[in-house]
């Protein structure tokens, strides 16, 4: 359990993982459901592993908390299905959450108001954009989403048909991608384990799993990033 961003990369893990695991007679469910970053790292307390969307602070890490990370998660921009473009440059981009740009039409797009949909401040992802792009500390949203699944049933609804937002690139369809030329950022994504369970045997050989050339080939194949 735990961060959303890490939800797509961490199943397709213990897919993968699953056969190593059973020798050690152990099985992994991966809930689809998030419970953010922090009952990530509280889950890790109770079962060998939780789900992070970024790698530990200062603070996480003083509660003896230890990250694995599997992938690197490319960040995307995300339409909603009526936006009539594919693709911008970073600084429309820059227009756009900036509200100089208020109309999809300045874009080739169609006839209709910008809406701008966020995530809270502290969600992972937001936080490299932030850092990537500061002009993203100073935006303010027309609505904010506390999960992946609300930005997507939103943008698909009647709703936000001409809405932007953001959010993990493998979590949203490619007909909802708008592809920013020179947008690269990412984030280390994967798990969290507690300090009292660093040289338990499903623990090493995860870690030895995600170092392998087989799982990057895995997540190459997937269109996933192996972790910066």
């Amino acid at each position: 359990m735990g961060a959303g961003p890490s939800t797509a990369v961490a199943t397709l893990f213990f897919k993968y993982f699953a056969p190593i695991a059973a020798d050690y007679g152990y099985r992994f469910s991966v809930e689809q459901r998030s419970i953010k970053q922090k009952g990530g790292i509280k889950a890790s307390g109770e079962y060998l592993f939780g789900r992070i969307g970024r790698p530990l602070n200062v603070d996480e890490r003083a509660e003896h908390k230890h990250d694995l990370f599997l992938a690197s998660n490319r960040i995307a921009i995300v339409i909603g299905n009526s936006v009539g473009i594919k693709r911008i440059s970073e600084r429309e981009l820059e227009d756009i959450f900036t509200r100089k740009i208020t109309n999809w039409s300045s874009l080739g797009g169609v006839d209709k108001p910008i809406m701008l949909i966020g995530r809270e401040a502290t969600e992972a992802l937001f936080g490299v954009l932030k850092e990537d792009y500061p002009f993203f500390t100073s935006v303010t949203f027309d609505r904010v989403f506390m999960r992946d699944h609300q930005v997507i049933n939103f943008i698909e609804s009647e709703m936000g048909r001409y809405a932007v937002s953001f959010g993990a690139r493998a979590n949203y369809a490619d007909q909802h991608i708008l592809e920013v030329d020179g947008l690269n950022s990412a984030v280390n994504v994967g798990l969290v384990y507690d300090g009292k369970n660093i040289n338990h045997p499903i623990i090493n050989a995860a870690k030895k799993f995600a170092q392998s050339d087989k799982w990057h080939r895995i997540l190459q194949r997937y269109g996933f990033l192996p972790p910066r």
